[in-house]
């Protein structure tokens, strides 16, 4: 059977492609048939993270676990480490809407990852990119939910402590029970400790990029002159305070010393503690949201548009000494604007806490690399 892009037929046509005799299996959310003659994959319209389907434009993400058939067809033969492996037959996507299946074309596998030789996600690159009105058909928009206030904004300035439990407990729901009111030494200044403890009830806030030393990593070693509270990734510098014992209501400046150089070269974030966790809080809540949008070499003649819909945050740059970042928000938008490589040009970054939050963006008329909206 010959299909062109956006035909509609019923699934048994559409299992037909993978031919005769072709193994079914379920995956969360889809239908994968594995046969001689090529991969079908039927998948339901919706919007479910935890559930395979369209997850933007251009990307389609099976949700495992999947059976080891289906693992080994994406992934290629075990032992595996990479995905990619050569397909010899087509992989077609379907979708399903009411009685009837909508073809969605060949897809090529991106990106897998596994756990014990289990396929727990693999993304699937649909080209030509889903027009707007055949990503609403197949990923249906859902109602919009309460989106964080921005209320926090006006404290940044006076009460960054507050702004920052603000910000943090309208962008993340409690996600533990432990005691927030545990001791806490004498060398951890105020606002440090108070970061602990919104973590106590909110440890995302710790990060799942960057990260805070968690409390009992601490070390004041006697006759130190520096604490160090926080790591990079990739362990490419660390932030530090000067080590105050007994003195927890002072807001110290934030060292940050890179260690991809041989002496170590060390310089001052642009804003105290205080502001500076508030600074780290955000950046995180960008690079870890659940939803965003990308470009890595927008020309700064865009940059009114974004900021049409955003409100910058009122602090210096954020990671002055390395990649000086400007932060601004929305109601559940959390967006980085960082210079590029080249001088015309930013990286920007937007992380939403609901898919829905970046319906605004839609409208502006900016290049995206990706965007879930």
């Amino acid at each position: 059977m010959q299909l062109t892009l956006l035909d509609r037929v019923d699934e048994t046509e559409a299992i037909a492609l993978a031919g005769p005799d072709a193994d079914v299996f379920p995956v969360s959310g889809a239908t994968v048939a594995l046969g001689a003659t090529s991969t079908v994959i039927v998948a339901e319209a919706g919007d479910d993270p935890a559930a395979s389907g369209v997850w933007n434009a251009e990307e389609f993400r099976l949700i495992g676990p999947a059976p080891a058939p289906v693992t080994s067809k994406l992934m290629g033969p075990m032992p595996f480490s990479t995905a990619g492996a050569p397909e010899e037959a087509p992989l077609h996507l379907f979708v399903r809407l009411d009685d009837v299946c909508l073809y969605l074309g060949v897809v090529q596998v991106s990106m897998c990852e596994a756990s014990e030789d289990v396929l727990s996600r693999c993304d699937l690159c649909i080209s030509p990119p889903l027009k707007r009105e055949i990503l609403d058909l197949v990923r249906p928009p859902v109602t919009l939910p309460p989106l964080p206030s921005l209320d926090w904004l006006s404290d940044v300035g006076a009460n960054p402590g507050r702004a920052l439990e603000g910000f943090v407990t309208g962008w993340y729901p409690e996600s533990s029970t432990q005691a927030p009111d545990v001791d806490m030494p004498d060398f951890i200044p105020r606002a440090l400790a108070d970061f602990y403890r919104l973590a106590a009830r909110r440890p995302a806030i710790m990060g799942g990029h960057n990260r805070i030393v968690p409390m009992p990593e601490l070390r004041a070693e006697e006759g130190a002159e520096l604490l160090v509270f926080g790591v990079e990734c990739q362990g490419g510098w660390t932030w530090s305070i000067s080590r105050t014992a007994g003195d927890t209501d002072v807001d110290p400046s934030v060292r940050l010393e890179d260690a991809r150089f041989e002496d170590r070269r060390s310089a001052a974030e642009q804003e105290p503690l205080s502001r500076f966790l508030l600074q780290f809080a955000l950046k995180e809540a960008a690079v870890t949201a659940p939803y965003g949008a990308y470009s890595f070499d927008l020309p700064r003649r865009f940059l009114p548009q974004l900021e049409s819909c955003l409100q910058r945050v009122p602090l210096q740059p954020f990671l002055a000494p390395v990649a000086p970042t400007d932060l601004l928000v929305a109601s559940g938008l959390v967006t980085t604007v960082t210079p590029g490589w080249d001088e015309d040009k930013v990286e920007v970054r937007v992380g939403a806490s609901h898919r829905s939050a970046l319906h605004p963006l839609v409208q502006l008329d900016i290049p995206w690399r990706s965007f879930d909206g």
